[in-house]
């Protein structure tokens, strides 16, 4: 018995090793075709120029050149282009900005420096500082400003996502499979963003965290406010289709609300360009002609 006990255990070895080297055998040969079709297609001109030469030195310079910003500005980049859903990465923003920056600051700095026999004065000097400013303020202003359209296309798309969302779940579907039709018939950031959290939850993160994220990146209060009630309902168990109805209806109240305070403060914010630009217009049309009679009158 021992020794028939002692060859079955050996033959289960060596299949199980005959098995495994078989498995190892097929996997080190699927490997090297995928590192051959990647060879080939670096090598072959699967990929171009910019992609294999350029984009690293411009990450690899940008990388530096985040090294050397300060910490707040880079801080800003990185929210605000999670923010926006840029397809640039910070690295590549960064670089942009440096470029920005020096490149017409010195451009301008040699055009003076020719132009004033040598010397600069407090003025150029000023100038040459302002466009070297305005090379680091234009590209953070013309991404912030992306950013904040975008989080303003997901807020008023949001109300409506809620009341599909609301619907869907008291209809008898579950909250993943809610999620997944708002997705497939929402447009713009709303549905970007719900496919995915869906995405990163079937990559295995769970839900709570795949809705933090999501907030974090949206970076609004109201949405922190409906992710936090899903959590809560999720994890006090109580009725996920009456909390989403009651934030829809909150929602729509704060949307109402932020409305009536913009249209409260559209008087103040019309006396600059009434003072400034319109007021003389209107001084010199009503003015005018009675000055130009006045004169006609006082020299005939």
């Amino acid at each position: 018995m021992t020794i028939m006990a002692s060859i079955l255990v050996f033959a289960a070895v060596l299949l199980f090793a005959l098995w495994f080297s078989r498995r190892q055998n097929a996997m080190q040969n699927r490997v090297r075709s995928l590192a051959a079709a990647r060879r080939t297609s670096s090598s072959g001109g699967g990929e171009s120029f910019g992609a294999r030469v350029i984009m690293p030195a411009v990450r690899a310079f940008g990388t530096r050149a985040t090294a050397i910003m300060p910490t707040t500005l880079v801080a800003q980049a990185r929210r605000w282009l999670i923010i926006s859903n840029s397809s640039m990465g910070l690295p590549t923003f960064m670089s942009l900005v440096l470029v920005l920056a020096t490149a017409p600051a010195l451009i301008t700095f040699a055009t003076l420096y020719a132009s004033g026999g040598g010397s600069l004065g407090t003025m150029q000097t000023l100038l040459v500082i302002a466009v070297a400013v305005t090379g680091i303020v234009g590209p953070m202003m013309i991404l912030r400003r992306a950013a904040k359209n975008r989080q303003n296309a997901f807020w008023k798309a949001l109300p409506d996502s809620l009341d599909l969302l609301t619907t869907c779940v008291e209809a008898g579907l579950s909250l993943d499979f809610a999620f997944q039709r708002v997705a497939a018939r929402q447009k713009g950031p709303v549905g970007e963003e719900i496919g995915r959290m869906l995405r990163e939850k079937a990559l295995g993160q769970p839900r709570r965290e795949a809705l933090l994220a999501m907030a974090e990146r949206i970076a609004l209060p109201d949405v922190n406010v409906f992710v936090n009630s899903v959590i809560q309902a999720e994890t006090l168990g109580t009725s996920i289709g009456q909390v989403l109805r009651v934030q829809s209806r909150q929602l729509r109240i704060r949307r109402r609300q932020r409305a009536e305070q913009m249209a409260r403060q559209a008087a103040p914010k019309m006396v600059f360009p009434l003072v400034f630009f319109i007021m003389p217009n209107l001084f010199i049309v009503i003015l005018g002609p009675i000055i130009i009679n006045a004169i006609k009158t006082f020299t005939g």
